[in-house]
């Protein structure tokens, strides 16, 4: 207790969190105040009950903070500043206070922006001594941080911008100039297989050159892309270990990870007769009324009209490559069969 407070760290259930875990200060004792005048929907937001106290309410003050080990706190940041990018959920309070801790340091700030793709990315502002080098701060955060939480882009300002009343004013933070980078040189690629995931990762990330050093996820990539990826792959000879990509992000690292896929699958057109699966024969044990209708419908619309010549030559090929598209199924003594 100090000056008549009582601090938590707790989870979003009000359970403590363990020691190094981050959490939502919390405060309780006799100066918690009543709550917020006439906003009695965000008192009952902000005050709540202390499970630890009978009695006694805490207000949750929204910050998020942890215990180190040594019994002080290490505050955050705000918990309104979460982000999700490529499927991550980031708290911009952590980076912020990684890159506080690099010497020289004074202020940062980390926002989430979208480049000219939609693709969203991780910038920071900084201001700090004047010999402080925004690649010491970039080599620092790669060496501490996971790869999904360092920013693909650092600034250096002369000041944080602020507001009328003395707040970071987020809006006025200055957008960086040029295309996203790493912050890896570009290397050409060397190897026949460098070769082919760096052209796959570029036709796939929508990039001009990827180098060997450049890093998907900080190109744009996520789980969609990767399964492209993995699928474009396979289509040159390679397979790839999806949990390979996200623990070795860059061309050179993967590259020594493919397998060359020796049993590639004919791609010429299949005729003859085929077996049923298990749901096409449960299909004809159903013996429904009408025997040559099983439904699914989806209805698309778009507001500049489709080009039917395009779209039919388009279902053809589609129906040609894929052999099942073409089965016809005939009832035979033996029961019903499928070409």
């Amino acid at each position: 207790a100090w000056l008549n407070a009582r601090f938590y760290i707790l989870d979003s259930q009000l359970n403590p969190v363990p020691i190094g875990v981050l959490g939502e200060l919390c405060i309780g004792g006799a100066g918690v105040a009543r709550g917020y005048l006439n906003r009695t929907d965000l008192t009952a937001e902000k005050f709540v009950g202390n499970p630890y106290v009978p009695g006694e309410r805490l207000y949750r003050t929204g910050d998020l903070a942890r215990w180190m080990p040594d019994g002080n706190v290490d505050f955050i940041g705000r918990m309104d500043y979460q982000v999700k990018i490529r499927g991550y959920r980031i708290e911009l309070g952590e980076i912020e206070t990684a890159i506080q801790r690099v010497p020289g340091v004074r202020q940062v700030i980390v926002i989430d922006r979208t480049d000219e793709r939609g693709h969203k990315y991780l910038c920071g502002y900084i201001t700090g001594e004047s010999e402080l080098q925004i690649e010491e701060i970039q080599a620092a955060l790669e060496a501490g941080l996971p790869a999904h939480m360092v920013p693909a882009r650092l600034m250096r300002l002369e000041a944080i911008p602020l507001t009328s009343n003395g707040k970071i004013d987020r809006k006025a933070l200055p957008e960086p100039e040029g295309s996203i980078h790493t912050g890896a040189a570009y290397v050409a690629p060397r190897t026949t297989v460098e070769q082919v995931l760096a052209s796959v990762w570029a036709g796939v990330l929508g990039a001009e050159a990827v180098g060997t050093q450049d890093n998907f996820f900080e190109l744009g990539g996520d789980s969609i892309k990767a399964l492209q990826v993995s699928s474009r792959l396979l289509q040159a000879g390679y397979r790839l270990n999806m949990k390979d990509l996200f623990s070795h992000p860059t061309v050179a690292s993967l590259s020594p990870l493919l397998r060359t896929d020796g049993k590639m699958a004919s791609q010429e057109e299949v005729v003859g007769q085929v077996n049923l699966t298990p749901i096409q024969r449960w299909f004809f044990e159903q013996q429904p009324a009408d025997l040559h209708h099983s439904n699914q419908a989806m209805m698309l619309y778009r507001a500049g009209r489709f080009d039917v010549d395009a779209l039919r030559r388009t279902m053809d090929r589609i129906v040609q490559h894929h052999d099942a598209l073409r089965t016809v199924f005939r009832e035979t003594e033996q029961g019903y069969a499928a070409w």
